[in-house]
């Protein structure tokens, strides 16, 4: 792999850090707006960043497996 591959993959990798953290905050936003208490919306928050993240990091996997 050269670095231009190593660099895209790395750029990649942060956008999908950016999507997740971005997930985060709206999931927590929503349950907040709908007046649940803090610690339920720190809660829907991880799970949010969590399943994004696995859900991009699975479609990262095919997509790099499909084009090796």
């Amino acid at each position: 792999m050269n670095t231009t591959h190593t660099a895209l993959l790395m750029m990649v990798v942060g956008l999908a850090v950016i999507v997740a953290i971005l997930a985060a905050g709206a999931a927590f936003a929503v349950t907040r707006w709908s007046g649940e208490q803090m610690p339920r919306c720190v809660a829907a928050s991880g799970k949010a960043f969590a399943v994004t993240l696995t859900v991009l990091a699975a479609m990262l996997t095919v997509a790099l497996t499909a084009l090796k």
